[in-house]
C-alpha cells in the first residue's frame, strides 16, 4: 500500500503537497470520528445519574464529531479529488513532450498499440481512481490507529489486539497485491494486443471487404477481445478468496475486542463504563478497514496501471542537451556514419557533403537506406558510429527543437491532422497570416483545387486526410513546407503522387523556393535529379556513386542502369 502511495506521490509533480496536505485532513477527519467514542463515554459513565447536562454535553461531543468529519472530508475533497484529473493532465502533456524527444525507432507498430493504450484507457482509470485509492486505503489506517492511541490511555491490551487484527489484515492486502501482481503481465499483454488487433482490423477494412476475407480475420479480434476477458477474470478469481479473507479478519478481530471486553469486565479488571465503551468501539475500530475491501481492488488495480503506465513512458530520450544550435552556416555534412535497426545494419558508414545552397538528389533501390540518411539529418534518430554535422557542429550537443527549425520536410507518406486544410498548410508557420497560407498554397499549385472545394481553405480533410487524393496531401503538404521557410529542405520522393501535367509547374516552384537553400531529395524520376549539383547512389547502405548526372550517365554503372529502367518503365503500354 505504501509503495502504491509513493508511486502515485512520484508522478504527481507540482500536485505533491496538496496531496499529501490531503492526507493529513483525511487523518483529522478519523480523529473527528474517533470522538465519538467520549460521547458514549460520557452517557455511559453517567448512566446511573443521568442529568441534562451530561446528555448535552454528549450531543455536543456528537455534534463536534459530525461537524469535523464533514469539514475535514470537505477540506479534503477540495485538496485531492480533482488532483487526479489535473495531475494526470500535466503526465499527459509530460509524455508527449517525452515522446516528441524519443527516436522514431521507438513508435514501432507493436509498440503503438501499447502506447495508445497507455494514454486512453490507463491514464484515464488512473485520473479517476487513484485519489480514491489513497483516501480509502490511508483513511482505513488512519482510523484505526487513531483508535489505538486512545485505546492505549484506558487500557493496553485492546491497543495490542486491534494492533494484531491491523497487522494481520495488512498482510493479507499485501498477499492480495503480490498474487493480483502475478497476473498483471497476462492482464497488459491481453490488454495491448486487443488493442493492436482493433486498430489493424480498423486500418485494413478496405481489404478485407475487397478480398472477402472480413470473417477470417476478424477471428484475430474476436480471440482478442477472448483473451482479454479471460486474463481478466483469471486475476479476479485468483484474489477474490483473499478478499473474503481480508474482510473477515476484521469481523474476527472485532469479535475479539468485545469478548476481550467482557472478559476483562467480569475479571473485574476494567469497569462497566469502559466495558460498554470498548463494545461500541469493536463496531468502530475496522468500520474503514473493512471498506477498505474496495481500496484493496482499487490498490491491485491502481498498481497493475501504474506498471503499465511506466513500462511504456520509460521510453529512451535522444535530447538530452539543453544547448541551442545556432550555425553561421548550413552545410550537411555526414562523417563515417553508420546506423541499425536492432541487429540489422542499414547505413554502413556513410561520408558526404552538402555545401549551403546546393542540391543533393540521393538515388538507389527501395531499402538501401535513403530515408533512414534523411532521417539522421534530421535527427529523427541518431547515428550508431560517426558524426552528423550541421554548419559544421555535431548535431548530438544541441536541442532537436532547435535542429529541426531550420529543416523543412515533405514526407513520402503524407500524414493530414483531423483539421481544415488552413490549419494543416498553417501547422509549417502557427503564426502565419491567411494570405500567407494563400501564398504557399498557390506555390504548392493547390490553391485551384483549395479553392474548388464546398468549404474552401475551411474544409475538414479527415483523420490522415482520408477525403484528399494522394496527390492533393502531397500538396498540401508541399505547402506547409513553402510556409516554414527553413534553409534546409528534404523531400522524399516529394512529387511521387503528383500528375504528370502538374509535375513541371510543382518542380517550377520548388526550385523557386529552395534558391539560396540547401536541398535534399530522395527521388527517382529522372526531371527531379539531373538538375542536382550532385547526386548521390546508395545501394545497401553505402554511397556507391557521386557526381552530377552528367558525370554519372557516362560511368557504366548503377545509376545509369536505373534510369535505363526508368525509361523502360515510362514507355511501358498495354497493347
Amino acid at each position: 500500500m505504501l509503495n502504491m502511495i509513493k508511486r502515485i506521490l512520484k508522478i504527481s509533480g507540482r500536485h505533491q503537497s496538496k496531496i499529501l496536505l490531503g492526507i493529513f485532513l483525511n487523518f483529522l477527519k478519523s480523529v473527528s470520528m474517533a470522538m465519538m467514542l467520549f460521547a458514549v463515554y460520557v452517557v455511559v459513565d453517567h448512566l446511573n445519574a443521568l442529568t441534562p447536562r451530561v446528555i448535552w454535553t454528549a450531543v455536543g461531543i456528537l455534534l463536534g464529531s459530525v461537524a469535523g468529519r464533514f469539514l475535514f472530508q470537505w477540506l479534503m475533497d477540495i485538496c485531492m479529488s480533482a488532483k487526479g484529473f489535473d495531475m494526470f493532465r500535466d503526465y499527459r502533456l509530460a509524455i508527449g513532450e517525452r515522446m516528441r524527444k524519443a527516436p522514431l525507432g521507438y513508435f514501432s507498430e507493436q509498440r503503438l498499440g501499447s502506447i495508445q493504450t497507455v494514454l486512453t484507457s490507463t491514464v484515464t482509470e488512473l485520473e479517476q481512481y487513484s485519489m480514491l485509492a489513497v483516501t480509502d486505503l490511508t483513511g482505513g489506517v488512519l482510523m484505526t490507529l487513531v483508535m489505538m492511541i486512545f485505546f492505549l490511555f484506558y487500557n493496553p491490551i485492546f491497543a495490542l489486539v486491534t494492533l494484531a487484527g491491523l497487522c494481520v489484515g495488512m498482510l493479507v492486502l499485501h498477499i492480495i497485491q503480490s498474487v493480483a501482481g502475478k497476473q498483471t503481465p497476462r492482464v497488459l499483454a491481453a490488454q495491448e494486443n486487443m488493442t493492436t488487433q482493433a486498430l489493424e482490423y480498423v486500418r485494413g477494412i478496405s481489404v478485407l471487404r475487397a478480398f472477402s476475407q472480413a470473417d477470417g480475420s476478424e477471428g484475430a479480434v474476436y480471440e482478442s477481445f477472448d483473451r482479454k476477458r479471460q486474463a481478466d477474470l483469471d486475476q479476479e478469481y485468483a484474489s477474490l478468496p483473499l478478499l473474503k479473507i481480508y474482510q473477515a479478519v476484521y469481523k474476527v478481530t472485532g469479535c475479539a475486542l468485545m469478548f476481550t471486553a467482557a472478559t476483562l469486565y467480569l475479571a473485574g479488571s476494567i469497569t462497566l463504563t469502559y466495558c460498554l465503551m470498548f463494545i461500541v468501539s469493536a463496531f468502530l475500530v475496522y468500520s474503514e478497514m473493512e471498506q477498505m475491501g474496495d481500496g484493496a481492488f482499487l490498490a491491485r488495480k491502481i498498481t497493475t496501471e501504474l506498471n503499465r503506465l511506466e513500462a511504456v513512458t520509460d521510453m529512451p530520450e535522444m535530447d538530452t542537451s539543453i544547448q541551442v544550435l545556432q550555425p553561421q552556416n548550413f552545410d550537411i555534412e555526414l562523417r563515417n556514419v553508420s546506423f541499425g535497426y536492432d541487429d540489422r545494419r542499414i547505413i554502413n558508414d556513410v561520408s558526404l557533403k552538402v555545401p549551403q545552397g546546393t542540391t543533393c538528389a540521393i538515388v538507389g533501390p527501395s531499402g538501401s537506406g535513403k530515408t533512414t540518411l534523411c532521417n539522421l539529418i534530421a535527427r529523427f534518430w541518431d547515428a550508431q558510429e560517426g558524426q552528423v554535422l550541421v554548419g559544421g557542429q555535431n548535431v548530438k550537443g544541441y536541442t532537436v527543437d532547435s535542429l529541426i527549425r531550420y529543416i523543412s520536410m515533405v514526407f513520402q507518406n503524407v500524414y493530414l491532422f483531423h483539421d481544415t486544410i488552413e490549419n494543416n498548410i498553417r501547422f509549417g508557420n502557427p503564426d502565419a497570416t491567411h494570405e500567407q497560407v494563400v501564398e504557399a498554397a498557390g506555390r504548392a499549385r493547390c490553391h485551384e483545387f483549395i479553392s474548388a472545394l464546398p468549404q474552401g481553405y475551411d474544409t475538414m480533410v479527415g483523420e490522415g486526410g482520408s477525403t484528399l487524393s494522394g496527390g492533393e496531401k502531397q500538396r498540401i503538404s508541399i505547402a506547409r513546407a513553402i510556409l516554414k521557410d527553413a534553409p534546409i529542405i528534404i523531400l522524399d520522393e516529394a512529387t511521387s503522387s503528383v500528375d504528370p501535367e502538374n509535375e513541371f509547374q510543382l518542380l517550377a516552384a520548388i526550385r523557386e523556393l529552395t534558391k539560396g537553400k540547401t536541398l535534399i531529395s530522395i527521388a527517382h524520376r529522372l526531371t527531379t535529379v539531373r538538375d542536382a549539383d550532385q547526386i548521390l547512389v546508395v545501394e545497401d547502405g553505402r554511397i556507391t556513386q557521386r557526381g552530377t548526372h552528367t558525370e554519372l550517365m557516362a560511368q557504366q554503372g548503377t545509376y545509369r542502369k536505373f534510369l535505363k529502367m526508368r525509361s523502360e518503365a515510362i514507355g511501358w503500354e498495354l497493347s
